[in-house]
Order: C-alpha cells, then structure tokens, then sequence
C-alpha cells in the first residue's frame, strides 16, 4: 500500500524522532517551575494545617487544610516527570 498523501480518519503522521535542544529546555523549565510551585503549595498547607492545629490547643474545633498539600505533591510529582522526560528524549 502506498502513501498517496491521503490519511485514514484520525490517523497521524509519524512522530520526528528528535527532539530540539530548545524544546528540551522548555520541558525541564516548566518541571522545575511545577516543582517550585508545588512546594510553595505545600508549605503553604502546612504551615496553615499546624498553626490551626496549635491554636486548637486540644479542645474545640479546628481546620485541618489537607487539599493544598495533596495538590502540592502533585505539582512536584508531575514537575519531577517532566524533567525526566526532558532527559530521555534525545
């Protein structure tokens, strides 16, 4: 079967196989940028989760702030797969 330029429906060309310096770069600044984020993220849950918890003092009720964390470690997970990814492709 030959390529006569016409694709079947949803079909791709093939991928190049390399990949630019530049594009690399892009690819580990916006892991490195997620990772930041993601840490900022992440502390910034924390230090609210423990100065609410040491403001309870035990009695009462207090706000426990879980989300900002667990999007945080999300950040960081996907920001250290970017890098990754920036690495192998060559």
């Amino acid at each position: 079967m030959t390529d006569n330029g016409v694709r079947p429906y949803r079909s791709s060309p093939s991928a190049p196989h390399g990949v630019s310096p530049e594009q690399r770069a892009v690819l580990e600044t916006r892991g490195r940028r997620s990772i930041e984020f993601g840490a900022a993220w992440f502390i910034g849950g924390l230090l609210v989760a423990v100065v609410t918890f040491g403001q309870a003092r035990g009695e009462g009720v207090y706000f426990v702030v879980w989300v900002p964390m667990f999007y945080g470690v999300h950040r960081i997970v996907a920001g250290f797969q970017l890098v990754r990814k920036s690495r192998e492709l060559s």
